[in-house]
């Protein structure tokens, strides 16, 4: 058996799982206008508190901004951010148990049968196989599954053991006594649609980063010229 190598396996987790996001967004259409028209009626309130505070504090003859570090325990302010914290944290949970279910009949339906590999797996040469090298049970697969929860919770940990094991087994391989090999008749290096999948998001990562980076930046800016007055 030839174990496959990491960035293989990333690439065709990636691309199987466009389908139960995909497939969710619909789902989660209601999940959304409600969490965005909540986002809103917050913020607006938070914006509305933050001025009244400002202008407390030019009052009592200091600089607007002089009692930032105070206005965390603003009880009115606190209460406006829990409750925007809360309706994203419900969102988040909502939107993660509708993707986890439509991944898992994904997963488990297609590596439990004899293609022994999902979609994406299929494109990149991949197949899951027992310890043994045969073709593992539905039991298995379902474990496989959600085995993969802990490395969710352990930022990914257990998955980076599929880059650092020679036989390049990832914690939830090890759960459920399986493995993920080369088809016997995928070459050994990486298909190139694989490759520009990769580049692809790289890309979009570094340009999300740069957009996050250089909103802080203007932030930064608009404080210090706010401090300048």
């Amino acid at each position: 058996m030839r174990p496959a190598g990491f960035w293989r396996r990333y690439a065709a987790y990636s691309l199987d799982l466009l389908a139960p996001v995909l497939v969710s967004l619909p789902l989660l259409w209601t999940t959304g206008r409600r969490v965005v028209a909540q986002t809103e009626l917050h913020m607006a309130r938070a914006q509305l508190r933050l001025y009244d505070l400002m202008a407390l504090t030019e009052a009592q003859g200091r600089h607007a901004l002089a009692g930032l570090f105070d206005w965390t325990n603003d009880p009115a302010l606190r209460q406006t951010l829990l409750a925007m914290a809360g309706a994203w944290l419900e969102a988040i949970g909502i939107a993660a148990l509708v993707i986890t279910a439509l991944a898992a009949i994904w997963f488990i339906a297609f590596e439990a049968s004899p293609w022994q590999a999902s979609p994406g797996k299929r494109l990149a040469g991949l197949k899951v196989v027992g310890t043994d090298g045969g073709r593992p049970g539905t039991g298995r697969i379902v474990t496989r599954f959600f085995a993969g929860a802990p490395s969710w919770l352990l930022l990914h940990l257990g998955h980076a053991m599929a880059a650092i094991r020679r036989d390049g087994r990832a914690l939830h391989d090890l759960v459920a006594g399986t493995q993920v090999v080369l088809a016997p008749d995928a070459p050994a290096t990486m298909p190139r649609w694989a490759r520009y999948w990769l580049a692809a998001q790289a890309t979009v990562l570094v340009a999300a980063l740069m957009a996050v980076g250089t909103q802080y930046l203007l932030l930064a800016v608009e404080a210090w010229k706010v401090q300048q007055l």
